[in-house]
């Protein structure tokens, strides 16, 4: 059932997309590129960087705390998050680079301690 439901979503993302490229004059290649990066995104749960992507809903980059650079993030989760500070500290750089463009994608603050706990397993299990 779960991949049909993947499917269906994939499917559907396709038909939104080819309609609204119709309805409009054109859609724009970075507008295209934005959707497939969303779409692998969603099929692989790995967050992944929109380079030079003009197009954003609000015309520019929304910053939330602590998402400027990698290093101002660890200075708000040490100081937000203490306790999820220091599992995130025992990730691996990418495991942390990971958590941390995931926060700047989403602002979720318990995506933080969700993504820490999800890495933490997965480096166990190798």
């Amino acid at each position: 059932m779960h991949k049909n439901k993947m499917i269906f979503r994939s499917i559907l993302l396709t038909i939104i997309t080819l309609g609204m490229a119709s309805t409009s004059s054109a859609a724009t290649p970075d507008y295209i590129e934005a959707v497939k990066l969303d779409f692998d995104e969603f099929n692989t749960k790995v967050w992944q960087e929109q380079p030079n992507s003009s197009w954003l809903p609000s015309g520019e980059k929304a910053s939330v705390d602590g998402s400027d650079t990698l290093e101002s993030f660890n200075g708000f989760l040490k100081k937000r998050f203490p306790g999820s500070f220091i599992l995130y500290k025992k990730l691996s750089p990418e495991d942390q680079n990971k958590v941390w463009k995931n926060y700047v994608n989403t602002g979720n603050l318990g995506g933080i301690r969700s993504d820490i706990y999800s890495f933490r397993r997965k480096s166990r299990r190798r």
